[in-house]
């Protein structure tokens, strides 16, 4: 079934590439002060070009999700990382900008530095928890320091830095969504679509995505899309893991040698993300509307 699973995963990838450009030409350079009201919202929701792109994000998620049941997560979340490749092909072939060595260096960067925190820490499921109390204090927690982002996001006038932030925020929701779908595909295998909607998790998975799809089209009308998309991939899964440790119970490998080694690949990866960030062709790109 590894065929299947790789080819999928690369196929997210492409598709998840493509989508991200067309909803950043879509959102390209509002004013900051539009960024995370209602009418930018709007606007959005009413181009075609926008939801052209989010047809593809579902249908990349789609992809994904093949790949994810058929394949070790060790070996798929590398694959869909790769849309980071992707993108910097689109950049140089679709507008023209020459990408240099150290642009794909610091994707490389981005893709190993995760995949070794991945292998060295090797997370495992713990145990699903429904309870309401942890999912209470978490939201307590992310709530306020989302609103904080994107507050913080209408008044900067760095697109790099409103990129980073506003990807951020963005990727705390994405992270909630994929505990929300565990939680609520868990219901539906094991007690049926009655008991699914008539659970908590699902209403919260419907909220938290309208939320998330909310703060990704302000993210990608933040700033670059070489800088919000790889802090998003990073992030998700980075919060993800965080979320599993603390509410599901999921273990990890906490020996020294371990932690050492996902140090010094969570250090190459950040440094791919300043490396990438800090490109004068990425800084191009997000002037011609990527």
């Amino acid at each position: 079934m590894y065929p299947i699973s790789y080819s999928a995963a690369v196929l997210a990838a492409m598709m998840n590439a493509s989508s991200s450009v067309i909803q950043r030409w879509a959102t390209h350079k509002p004013d900051a002060i539009k960024l995370f009201g209602s009418q930018f919202a709007y606007d959005m929701l009413k181009s075609r070009l926008f939801l052209v792109g989010f047809v593809l994000q579902v249908l990349a998620f789609g992809a994904q999700a093949i790949a994810l049941k058929n394949g070790p997560l060790i070996v798929v979340e590398p694959l869909l990382t790769s849309d980071l490749i992707f993108l910097l092909v689109i950049i140089h072939w679709r507008i023209g900008i020459r990408m240099k060595p150290r642009d794909w260096i610091a994707a490389l960067a981005i893709i190993g530095g995760l995949t070794g925190v991945f292998i060295a820490t090797n997370p495992k499921e713990g145990h699903l928890n429904y309870h309401a109390f942890p999912w209470i204090v978490l939201l307590s927690i992310v709530t306020p320091l989302i609103v904080s982002l994107a507050i913080t996001v209408r008044h900067l006038k760095s697109p790099r830095l409103r990129a980073l932030l506003a990807s951020l925020a963005a990727a705390i929701t994405f992270a909630l969504n994929a505990a929300f779908t565990k939680l609520s595909l868990n219901l539906l295998s094991n007690h049926g679509l009655v008991v699914m909607f008539t659970s908590w998790p699902i209403f919260a998975l419907i909220i938290s995505g309208i939320v998330s799809l909310y703060l990704m089209m302000n993210a990608f009308g933040s700033g670059p899309l070489a800088i919000s998309q790889p802090v998003m991939e990073v992030s998700e899964p980075t919060i993800a893991v965080i979320i599993g440790v603390m509410i599901f119970g999921d273990s990890y490998n906490s020996s020294p040698v371990a932690l050492a080694i996902g140090l010094v690949c969570a250090l190459i990866l950040v440094g791919g993300i300043i490396l990438l960030g800090s490109s004068p062709r990425v800084q191009q790109a997000g002037e011609k509307g990527i």
